[in-house]
C-alpha cells in the first residue's frame, strides 16, 4: 500500500465530500481506474427516494400495489401469491415467486426494470439465465409492445406497475428508504479493504463522522420538505410514524399520519373528558387505517375485548362525521414480517398515548421535546461519546416510555387474542432510542433552524455526535465487513451511531448501492 494521509491531511479536509475525494485519489494510486458510475447519490439535497430501478425492486418486495384488479398490458389478470426471493447475485431480481395469471398458476423468477425497454437494452433476450422468468415487471412500458421475447423464444409478459401503486408514488418515495431494502453479506472483502485497515485512523473516523452528519442533513432535508405543507409538529408527528413502521407498512404509516393529522387529533381528543382522550384517538387512527373489525370478525373474542371494542365503536360514533371520508382500503401489509409484540394496533395505541398526554399537559411534543433539550443545553457542551447514555438520551428517551397508562393494548396482541401473561410495553427502550435518533433529533435540528436557535442546535448536534450505536442491520453489518473484514477496526471504531450511520453513507455514495462487486465503485469512476 502507499503512505497514507496524516491527521494533519485529514483535519484540512472539512466535509464528506472532500474525504470522499481523498480516498478515490489514494484508491487510484492502487488500481487502474475501471469502469464506474459517478453518482452523488443520496446526499443532503435528496430529498426524495431516488426513482431508479432499486425503488422498483423494493416496491416489488413489498408489494406495494392495489391488492385487485392487476392486469397485465395483454389484458391478462395476474394475482402475485408469492413475490419471490430478492437476488443480489447475478440473474433475474427475484427468484421463485409464484403468480396466478388468469386461472394459471404459475412458477419462475422475476425480471425487475424501470422502463420496459432495459429488457432489450441489457440483453436479457439472448441470455439463457433468464430462460425461467414468467414475468418482466416494470414501472413504466416505454415502448409499444405489451411482452418481451426470452433466450428459448417464448413470449414473456410485461406487468407495468405504475397504474397500480398504492400507496402514491410521491408516498412511497418519501417513506421507503434504502435502508430498507435486503443485502445479503458480501462473500469477499471490497477493494478498498487494505485502505481503510491501513489508512490513518483520525482519517477514517473523520470519514465516517462526516458520512454521518450527510445522513442528518439529508434527513433534516427531507423534514424540510414536508414543511412546506406542515406544520413542525405534524412534521414531527410524520416521522414518528414512519419510524414505528417496518418493511411493507412503513409507507402505510406516513399515509396515515396524514390522513389522521395531528392538530386534529389533538383538537377532538380535547373536547372529551381525561380518562376517553387515549379512546378517541386509537379509535380514529384504528378506523382510518383499516385496523377496526367488523363485529363478524372477532365473535369469538374473549368479553373484555368486546367491552374494549364498544367503548372503541361508541367514541368513533361521535368523530365519524368528521373523519369517514379519510379511511384507507383495509390491507394485510400492516402485518407483514411483523412479530406480534410490534402490531400496528399496539404502535398505534403508544402513538394515541403520547397524544393524549400532550392535550393533558397542554404541550405540543416537539414543543415538550424541545424544553427537554434546551434543559440539558450546558451540560451537552463538552459531553463526549460513553457506553454510559447522556442524561440528555436518557430523558428523551423516556419521553417514549414514562407514564404509560394502563391500556387494552399492554397486555393484547390483538382484537382477539386472549390477554398475555404479562404486561407488555408499547414502546421499549431500544425502540425509544431509535425514535429520538431518527425523528426526534432531526426534527429539532429543523426547529432550530427554522427559529435560528443556535443553542438549540448546538445541542442537537452534540447529542447526534455522542449517540450510542443503535442495533445493526443488513447494511451495517455488509458494509463492516466490505471496508473493515475481520480485522477488528470496525468495532473499535464504530463507537457512536453517527459513525454507523457514515457506513450508510460510505455505501450509497461511495458504493453506489452495490452489493454484488465493487464494478460500480465511485473511486474507479472515470473521469
Amino acid at each position: 500500500m502507499t503512505e497514507t494521509p496524516s491527521k494533519a491531511v485529514s483535519r484540512s479536509l472539512e466535509s464528506f465530500w472532500e474525504l470522499r475525494e481523498l480516498f478515490k485519489t489514494q484508491m487510484q494510486l492502487e488500481f487502474s481506474p475501471g469502469a464506474g458510475e459517478d453518482v452523488d447519490a443520496y446526499g443532503a439535497s435528496s430529498a426524495l427516494t431516488p426513482l431508479n430501478e432499486r425503488l422498483i425492486q423494493a416496491i416489488w418486495a413489498n408489494q406495494l400495489l392495489r391488492s385487485e384488479g392487476l392486469r397485465l398490458l395483454d389484458g391478462r389478470s395476474i394475482r402475485v401469491l408469492d413475490q419471490g426471493r430478492w437476488n443480489s447475485s447475478a440473474g433475474p431480481d427475484f427468484l421463485g415467486a409464484r403468480l396466478m395469471i388468469d386461472a394459471r398458476e404459475l412458477s419462475g423468477d422475476v425480471e425487475i426494470h424501470l422502463l420496459a425497454s432495459h429488457w432489450r437494452a441489457h440483453r436479457h433476450e439472448a441470455d439463457l439465465d433468464y430462460n425461467n422468468v414468467i414475468v418482466h415487471v416494470v414501472y413504466q412500458s416505454d415502448d409499444e409492445r405489451d411482452a418481451d421475447t426470452l433466450h428459448n423464444g417464448e413470449t414473456l409478459p410485461r406487468l407495468e406497475l405504475e397504474p397500480y401503486l398504492f400507496p402514491d408514488l410521491e408516498t412511497i418515495r418519501l417513506s421507503l428508504t434504502p435502508d430498507d431494502y435486503p443485502y445479503d453479506r458480501p462473500s469477499s472483502l471490497g477493494k478498498c479493504y487494505e485502505l481503510m485497515t491501513s489508512m490513518d485512523e483520525a482519517v477514517v473516523v473523520r470519514f465516517l463522522d462526516r458520512g454521518g452528519d450527510e445522513r442528518l442533513s439529508a434527513k433534516v432535508q427531507r423534514l424540510e420538505d414536508q414543511a412546506r405543507t406542515a406544520d413542525p409538529e405534524q412534521v414531527l408527528y410524520q416521522a414518528l410514524m414512519l419510524s414505528l413502521g417496518s418493511g411493507p407498512g412503513k409507507s402505510l404509516y406516513y399515509l396515515l399520519a396524514k390522513r389522521a393529522p395531528l392538530g386534529r387529533l389533538y383538537d377532538d381528543a380535547a373536547e372529551f373528558e381525561s380518562g376517553e382522550r387515549r379512546l378517541v384517538i386509537e379509535s380514529i387512527l384504528f378506523h382510518i387505517a383499516g385496523l377496526a373489525p367488523e363485529p363478524s370478525e372477532i365473535d369469538a373474542a374473549p368479553e373484555e375485548s368486546l367491552a374494549y371494542l364498544r367503548r372503541l365503536e361508541a367514541a368513533w360514533e361521535r368523530v365519524k362525521p368528521y373523519w369517514s371520508d379519510r379511511l384507507m382500503t383495509p390491507t394485510r401489509r400492516w402485518f407483514q414480517g411483523i412479530r406480534p409484540v410490534n402490531f400496528p394496533t399496539r404502535r398505534l395505541a403508544a402513538i394515541a398515548g403520547l397524544i393524549a398526554r400532550s392535550v393533558e399537559t397542554r404541550r405540543l411534543p416537539l414543543e415538550d421535546i424541545g424544553q427537554r433539550v434546551r434543559a440539558h443545553a450546558a451540560s451537552l457542551e463538552k459531553a463526549k461519546a460513553t457506553r454510559r447514555l447522556h442524561p440528555a438520551i436518557r430523558d428523551l428517551a423516556d419521553w417514549f416510555t414514562e407514564g404509560e397508562s394502563d391500556s387494552f393494548w399492554s397486555d393484547h396482541y390483538s382484537f382477539n387474542a386472549r390477554r398475555a401473561s404479562r404486561t407488555m410495553v408499547l414502546i421499549g427502550d431500544m425502540t425509544a432510542r431509535s425514535l429520538v435518533f431518527n425523528a426526534v433529533l432531526p426534527a429539532l435540528a429543523l426547529l432550530g433552524r427554522r427559529d435560528k436557535d443556535e443553542a438549540l442546535t448546538r445541542a442537537v448536534r452534540r447529542l447526534y455526535s455522542i449517540f450510542p450505536p443503535l442495533q445493526a442491520n443488513h447494511i451495517t453489518r455488509f458494509m463492516e465487513r466490505r471496508l473493515f473484514g475481520d480485522s477488528g477496526r470496525a468495532k473499535a471504531l464504530i463507537t457512536t451511531e453517527r459513525r454507523r450511520q457514515g457506513l450508510f453513507q460510505i455505501f450509497y455514495s461511495c458504493c453506489n448501492g452495490e452489493v454484488r462487486n465493487c464494478e460500480s465503485c465511485y473511486y474507479f469512476a472515470k473521469e
